[in-house]
């Protein structure tokens, strides 16, 4: 989606791409990279390596709910409801 909204946007996602960028390469990336390779390696037939992604997974998604500020500015920014303790209250 975030790809979309720049490719759409443009020039005029500058506060979205100063948001949005950085978290999704220095946060999301590594463990997508990672998963994608391990994925392609047949990983997910080993239930050891399947709990893994989910610690790790579990792990991501705490960090990125740490972000809340980020979440409330990028709903902000998008025009779209903000669930981040929406969320947080599921768990």
């Amino acid at each position: 989606m975030t790809r979309e909204i720049l490719r759409r946007r443009g020039r005029s996602t500058v506060r979205f791409s100063m948001t949005a960028i950085p978290v999704l390469n220095q946060i999301v990336r590594p463990f997508t990279a990672k998963w994608h390779r391990e994925s392609l390696a047949g990983a997910f037939a080993e239930e050891a390596r399947c709990r893994e992604f989910r610690r790790e997974l579990a792990i991501l998604q705490e960090e990125l709910r740490n972000y809340s500020n980020y979440n409330r500015m990028l709903a902000e920014i998008t025009g779209v409801e903000d669930l981040t303790d929406l969320e947080r209250a599921e768990v």
